[in-house]
């Protein structure tokens, strides 16, 4: 969003540093005239969602960083557990799509399970 059509949006002239709105902005997943609204209405609002959702955007980075490492340790050590916890943390589906596009061969017990979703 531009400084133009934020001022259209908020009604009056911003003075200060546009950045910091911007950044607030493009941090969150809200749509201009929501985000307006908030920076207008509630700004302490504005500033938790703003937090949240880069806390939720690093915790799903994080996720997908240790599913990756739970299916290559799983994969290096030949460890039903850690196959389990990876399977846990991002499902059935996803654990077999990123060990077949990592081009790791599929255990008994991965053949079984693509089996049974391709059985439904």
């Amino acid at each position: 969003m531009t400084q133009k059509e934020f001022e259209d949006r908020i009604g009056e002239k911003f003075v200060g540093d546009y950045s910091e709105v911007e950044e607030c902005y493009m941090n969150t997943d809200l749509d201009k005239d929501l985000f307006c609204k908030l920076w207008i209405e509630n700004p302490t609002a504005l500033k938790e969602i703003e937090r949240k959702t880069v806390l939720v955007r690093e915790l799903y980075e994080e996720r997908k960083y240790l599913s990756n490492f739970l299916i290559d340790q799983a994969e290096k050590w030949s460890a039903n557990d850690l196959r389990e916890k990876a399977i846990a943390m991002i499902g059935e589906r996803e654990y077999l799509r990123k060990k077949i596009a990592k081009g790791y061969n599929l255990w008994d017990d991965d053949k079984k399970l693509l089996d049974n979703i391709l059985s439904k």
